[in-house]
Parts: C-alpha cells; sequence; structure tokens
C-alpha cells in the first residue's frame, strides 16, 4: 500500500507539471541566452520586426500587434527578435496545457526550430486557435474568438479552416449571439487596423502579388491533389474536437496553393504523438540531399495519417467492448 502511495504521488498531475514548468523555465532561458549570440530571424527583421510599411508581407494586425516590439533597439541588438522567439516560446507552451498535448513535441520539431531561425509569427495563429479552444470550453467571453479569428488569418493558408470549423462549433454550441460577438470583434479589429493604417489592405495584396510566394523555391504545397486530404476531416464519423481540428489544420495546409515548412508549427502544437517530432525533420532529408524545400507536406501527411489511425483503432475498440 505505502508503494501504492509513493508511485501515485510520483505520478501526480501537479508533480509533472511542476517538472514541466521548471523545464520550459530552462528552455525560456535558453532562448534568451540563443538569440543574444547567433545570427537569426531575417523574415523578422525584414517584415514584422519594424514598424508598418507600405511593402510589407503581413497584414496590418501584425506590426499593430507588435509595435512595442518595435521600440527596442533596431538591428543588430537583438532584442526585438529575442521577443518574438519568447513570444513563440510561450505560445506553444500555452497550446500544449489548453491541447493537453506535449508542448516540447512542436517546441523542438523542425517547423519550430525553423519559424524561429527565420523569425516568424507562426505564434499568432497558435495564440488564435488556443483562445478560440478556451471560448469553446466557457473559459473566455466569446469576444475572445473574435480576436482569434482574427489572429489564425494572419496566415490563411494556415488557419482558415479552423476559423471556420472552431466558428461553426461555437454557433452550434452557444449559439448566434456568442458567434455575433465574435464576428463583431473581428470586425471591429479590422476597422481599427484602417483606421490607424489606411489604405494597408490593397498595399498589402500588392506586396503579395509581387512577392508571388507559389513559385517561390521554398513552396511545399501539393495543390491542387492536396484538396483531396479535406475529404477525411469532412467524413460523417464521430471522432474528439481535437482530432478533427487536427485533420482541419492538416488539410488546411495540404489543400492550399502555398505553404512552407514552418507554417506546420501550429499543427505540430495541436499533436500529441512522440513520434512525430523524429517525423518532422523528414522534409530535411531532400533538403540536404538535393537542395529541395518543398518536401514540408510530409508532415501534415504524417499527423493526418496518425489521427486516421487512432480513430480507426477508438472505433474498433468500442465495437470490441
Amino acid at each position: 500500500m505505502k508503494n501504492q502511495e509513493q508511485l501515485a504521488r510520483r505520478e501526480s498531475p501537479s508533480r509533472r507539471f511542476l517538472l514541466s514548468d521548471v523545464v520550459f523555465l530552462g528552455v525560456l532561458i535558453g532562448a534568451v541566452g540563443a538569440t543574444a549570440i547567433l545570427p537569426g530571424g531575417y523574415d523578422g527583421w525584414l517584415y514584422y520586426l519594424q514598424p508598418w510599411f507600405e511593402q510589407t508581407t503581413a497584414p496590418a494586425w501584425v506590426h499593430l500587434f507588435l509595435f512595442p516590439v518595435t521600440l527596442l533597439p533596431q538591428y543588430p541588438e537583438p532584442y526585438r527578435w529575442m521577443c518574438l522567439v519568447l513570444m513563440t516560446v510561450v505560445a506553444v507552451y500555452a497550446a500544449g496545457r489548453v491541447f493537453r498535448t506535449p508542448w516540447w513535441l512542436a517546441l523542438f520539431s523542425f517547423p519550430m526550430l525553423w519559424n524561429i531561425w527565420l523569425g516568424q509569427v507562426e505564434f499568432l495563429p497558435i495564440i488564435g486557435v488556443v483562445l478560440g479552444w478556451l471560448v469553446l470550453r466557457g473559459r473566455l467571453h466569446p469576444y475572445f474568438w473574435g480576436i482569434g479569428i482574427v489572429l489564425l488569418l494572419t496566415k490563411v493558408q494556415v488557419g482558415w479552416g479552423l476559423a471556420v470549423l472552431i466558428t461553426w462549433w461555437l454557433m452550434r454550441g452557444q449559439g448566434w449571439r456568442a458567434t455575433l460577438y465574435a464576428g463583431g470583434t473581428a470586425v471591429i479589429l479590422f476597422v481599427i487596423t484602417l483606421l490607424v493604417y489606411p489604405n494597408w489592405l490593397p498595399l498589402w495584396l500588392q506586396s503579395l502579388s509581387k512577392l508571388n510566394p507559389q513559385s517561390r523555391f521554398f513552396n511545399s504545397a501539393v495543390f491542387p491533389i492536396g484538396i483531396v486530404a479535406w475529404v477525411f476531416p469532412l467524413l460523417p464519423v464521430k471522432m474528439p474536437r481535437i482530432s478533427r481540428a487536427r485533420l482541419v489544420a492538416a488539410a488546411t495546409l495540404l489543400g492550399s496553393p502555398y505553404f512552407a515548412t514552418y507554417h506546420c508549427t501550429l499543427l505540430m502544437a495541436m499533436s500529441r504523438r512522440w513520434i512525430l517530432l523524429p517525423l518532422s525533420f523528414l522534409p530535411i532529408i531532400p533538403m540536404l540531399g538535393w537542395n529541395n524545400q518543398k518536401f514540408g507536406w510530409l508532415i501534415p501527411v504524417c499527423v493526418m495519417l496518425i489521427e486516421i489511425l487512432e480513430i480507426r483503432k477508438t472505433k474498433w475498440h468500442n465495437l470490441a467492448s
């Protein structure tokens, strides 16, 4: 009996969370040290860590959200990039706590490392889906889902599917009023960006057309073949919400005409199987072998296959019992 009590005490959730928090604190300290001495953050320095300008490829709310960061010293001082990395690490940790997934799985995955090195802003869609999940659980007012929608749509190729899915669940679970609260908040935020940065929308679209990301060497899209992936999340099969959300997130990437490997950071933050950590490094093989960066699609395919196998296994287990 005494041994059982000791075992239960060692495996208690509070102890696991305490250890996780200590490790997370160490990761934060490591992130500060790494960004202080290592080079990186190219995309961040070029676009996101600057005050809004006409040639930016980011929607205006990104610059509005990151405006306090732009008050820090300019490059080569590392502080802006350091803040960006810390916000990304915290967002991944928060997603792990909300989705009850191992946060280290996403944090040490290849998409996350690439995201940090480039200084990308994938933490914004992650925060968006976390807000949506807390609203669905009744932990936050639907207003916050309006913020979540805007953050998810920072990267349309990453978040539009989840934005639609969570809005649908909100409408079914909490009614039209909650949905209107969320939609109204999103519209208000959009209007605020137009007031602060007039004409940003046509200028942003013009910048994207000049960038033409679909033709870039790092585009991992398998469009239009990837549209077939939408068959699986749309199947009328009973499954946990988180499973359908993962399938939607994977299908959104696979069905998009453009996405890069670092765009899989949100998908990794929602995943829970440790095998996905080594699998997330599969795109490195063609990168090192023949300088091909177009194999990021392997990550959402792996997530989707694992999720389908999990759902099928659960279904057969329920039938057997």
